[in-house]
């Protein structure tokens, strides 16, 4: 299974040899394509294996000697699978594509198929790069027990080239250390400004209105869902009177975006600062980094957890929903990539019905 088998080949068989009836690249197929195929938990994916053993074996040149595994069997790999390795042969998908000169978002994202009971959070929090031009994730990293976004954050931009990129996170990234790291990096950044910056966001926010009327301002509003939404945004870079500018490198501009929004007869108002090492581009490209930001919630996250019904995984070990987590975003890159104008939605249920379809997704 030429294909296949150099997908995962950095995956290293953590079995005892000659006591294994499956053959772990075969393992790891099945379940890509049951993902791709609208299979949403192991028990699916076993019987579309079962249904499809003929066309796996003779189009996408799986082996399976001896037969399709068994639901237990794929949980039982997934949970002792390597995370890194198998991350590390995702992005190897995407090896080719620079990340030069791109918009690369950073956000968190809670796996909340897996809350305590009696719990808030889940237990399984991740951080996703997703690469705005290229409408793909390009990596993640599990946030480690007892500790949070902030510590990884720092860890997930070690793992990426962003040279001459624009880096946007939201107010959990407004940390020295990480500006810093990412301007060490060559790098531009767009980051919201909350109040847990007590001195920057006091003086932001005074020099702000005494300089708003003197300053530049892009509008923009939509309407439709049972809302309407109007944006202002303005760009100060007049920074003169921010003494605490001086302790985040490369602080050059402050963005100001304005909100009026109405839905069902109330109107809600809301101020938002960022603070960025950007300058000159003017109030409306800084406001398109402030909205692309988001587009790691519809163009992944939502579709996670939407198309791929992530949330309402029965899959309660650790590792396992971590590395499933991966297989989807791989499936989410296949999908994405195709060229076809239907939904994602539309795309699973077809590969599921149609084994041609399925297989020219690979390619």
């Amino acid at each position: 299974m030429k294909l296949l088998d150099s997908y995962f080949s950095g995956v290293k068989d953590f079995r005892v040899i000659g006591r294994c009836l499956h053959i772990l690249s075969d393992i790891l197929g099945l379940v890509l394509c049951g993902v791709l195929a609208d299979c949403d938990n192991f028990v699916d994916i076993v019987d579309y294996g079962e249904d499809n053993i003929d066309f796996l074996r003779s189009d996408l040149g799986f082996r399976f000697p001896s037969g399709i595994p068994s639901e237990d069997t794929l949980e039982r790999i997934f949970k002792r699978l390597n995370i890194k390795e198998l991350e590390s042969c995702y992005q190897g998908l995407a090896s080719g594509i620079s990340l030069s000169s791109q918009h690369i978002i950073l956000d968190g994202k809670e796996l909340r198929s897996c809350i305590p009971e009696g719990k808030k959070h889940s237990v399984v929090q991740m951080v996703n790069v997703w690469v705005s031009g290229h409408n793909l994730s390009f990596g993640q990293l599990k946030v480690e027990e007892k500790s949070n976004e902030i510590t990884a954050i720092p860890e997930v931009l070690k793992t990426i080239d962003y040279k001459n990129s624009v880096v946007s996170i939201d107010a959990i990234g407004c940390q020295k250390e990480i500006v810093g790291q990412i301007v060490a990096q060559q790098a531009d950044y767009v980051i919201a400004l909350k109040k847990n910056q007590k001195l920057l966001y006091k003086q932001v926010e005074a020099e702000f209105l005494r300089q708003q009327a003197g300053l530049a301002c892009s509008m923009s509003s939509d309407l439709g869902h049972g809302r309407a939404e109007e944006r202002k945004v303005y760009l100060l870079e007049n920074l003169s009177f921010i003494g605490a500018k001086e302790d985040w490198a490369g602080l050059k501009s402050i963005a100001v975006v304005e909100r009026k929004v109405w839905r069902k007869g109330k109107e809600q108002n809301g101020r938002h600062f960022y603070i960025s090492s950007l300058s000159g581009i003017g109030p409306e490209k800084m406001g398109q980094y402030v909205r692309n930001h988001w587009a790691i919630e519809n163009g992944l996250h939502w579709q996670l957890d939407v198309t791929f019904k992530e949330d309402d995984s029965v899959i309660r070990a650790e590792n396992a929903i971590v590395n499933l987590h991966i297989i989807r975003k791989w499936a989410l890159y296949l999908l994405k990539k195709d060229p076809g104008k239907m939904s994602l939605r539309r795309k699973r249920k077809k590969a599921h019905r149609n084994n041609l379809y399925l297989k020219q997704l690979f390619k």
